[in-house]
């Protein structure tokens, strides 16, 4: 066994604490550190046992220092000397600051970033405590790998509830539509407007906080109501896509009103004026979902028939039947003719019903 010098002489002072060997409960990670810190063991394991109550941060703690921290005793002549040794440790070190991270920016998202604030100051308390012995880096790093992608998250607004169950809500008035932001998360959302009495005329304003599923908006079957709609869709992951390859591209429709897909992540639809109609001014932002906006009768559910009537019919052309034997051209005359019945009386329902309550003459809107 070498001596202090000899060890110092060769290897230079340790670069920090290993997994203690005795009274060790699991991987001597508490050990460790309460050898090296001089903190009780007790303290320490009381911390993590704090820490994986609230979210699991501890139980990501804890499996960090396990792969960043040596065994004692793993390699008497000079522990972490050798290259292969050294990369093993770096990239288990940089694995357990990436999960402290997920964790991190996870918690802030679903509401939690009170429990990273709580977690890192707890670290740094700890890591004060033991300055001299422990050294800067192993109070910064898991600081930092907590708190930069958790104050990333709160800094582009990206908030989720944790419910995935449906949300439904039907305001009993105007005034409770205008006065409230509608929120959803991990779970879809329904707007129930068929039985809110709207005002004859002037601005209903809605303010919705979308998460990743869809949202829709349920307008009276039998009630013009003109919709403006000023919305963002703006995914956290899609921005952060952006910003490594420089462009983003979107996959979905953002928004589907009254059968119309619009294919931007963000813009404004503003129907014309409506005579002697109130406005819904919707203002909706999400993390990724879709909004549905309409009229939809009372036997439909929204929810289960978000598309309803369906979209726009176009009645199948006559084939060409040019250079066709006279047998076969008959056959796909007659399959044609069958096929076209079917359209044409599809068409003139689904057609006068997708406009809405507003439609003119033309079927258009106003």
């Amino acid at each position: 066994m070498p001596t202090v010098a000899t060890w110092n002489e060769r290897c230079g002072p340790p670069a920090g604490p290993s997994r203690g060997s005795k009274g060790r409960w699991l991987g001597g990670v508490c050990a460790g550190l309460a050898e090296r810190t001089g903190v009780g063991v007790g303290w320490i394991r009381l911390a993590f046992v704090l820490g994986a109550l609230l979210a699991g941060v501890g139980i990501a703690l804890y499996l960090a220092c396990w792969l960043i921290m040596p065994a004692e005793g793993a390699n008497a002549e000079c522990p972490g000397g050798g290259g292969l040794v050294t990369v093993a440790r770096a990239c288990a070190a940089v694995l357990g600051l990436l999960v402290l991270g997920v964790l991190g920016g996870v918690a802030t998202v679903f509401g939690f970033g009170w429990v990273v604030v709580a977690v890192a100051a707890a670290i740094l308390v700890c890591a004060v405590a033991g300055w001299g012995r422990t050294g800067p880096a192993w109070a910064l790093l898991p600081i930092a790998a907590l708190s930069l992608p958790a104050i990333a998250f709160a800094a582009a607004g990206v908030r989720l509830t944790t419910s995935t169950a449906p949300s439904v809500t039907a305001p009993a008035s105007a005034s409770v539509v205008s006065g409230h932001v509608f929120r959803s998360g991990l779970n879809t959302m329904l707007i129930d407007l068929r039985h809110t009495p709207l005002p004859a005329a002037g601005i209903v304003p809605v303010h919705i906080d979308a998460g990743v599923r869809r949202t829709i908006v349920a307008l009276p079957e039998n009630q013009c109501v003109r919709v403006v709609v000023t919305y963002d869709v703006d995914p956290f992951a899609v921005r952060m896509t952006a910003l490594v390859t420089g462009r983003t591209r979107p996959i979905f429709s953002n928004l589907v009103a009254f059968g119309r897909l619009y294919f931007a992540s963000r813009g404004v639809l503003a129907e014309p004026p409506a005579p002697g109609a109130p406005t819904v001014n919707i203002n909706f932002h999400s993390q990724g979902g879709s909004l549905y906006v309409r009229d939809y009768p009372d036997a439909v559910n929204p929810d289960v028939q978000p598309d309803w009537p369906g979209y726009q019919v176009h009645v199948e052309p006559r084939p060409d039947v040019s250079g066709t034997p006279r047998k076969a051209a008959q056959r796909l005359i007659a399959h044609w003719k069958a096929r076209r019945a079917a359209e044409v009386s599809n068409a003139r329902v689904i057609n006068a019903l997708m406009p809405g309550p507003c439609a003119t003459r033309d079927g258009s809107r106003p």
